[in-house]
């Protein structure tokens, strides 16, 4: 077996990584009336190209992400 070696620097990355994750899975989860896991690869996609839409259709301040 082999062992991956994780310095500070990506282990804080990497935390906030997931944490950051959370906010918008959890608003597609409350869209789709289910829970975040069983999300499909396939409505994540749709979800952000879906935000990513918006800005340019309703405004700014519409978006989910505040780009």
């Amino acid at each position: 077996m082999w062992s991956i070696e994780l310095d500070a620097s990506f282990e804080n990355f990497f935390t906030n990584l997931v944490i950051a994750s959370l906010r918008p899975l959890r608003q597609m989860a409350t869209e789709s009336g289910g829970a975040i896991e069983q999300l499909t690869v396939k409505q994540v996609v749709a979800w952000f190209v879906k935000d990513g839409k918006i800005p340019t259709e309703q405004g700014t301040e519409a978006a989910f992400f505040d780009l």
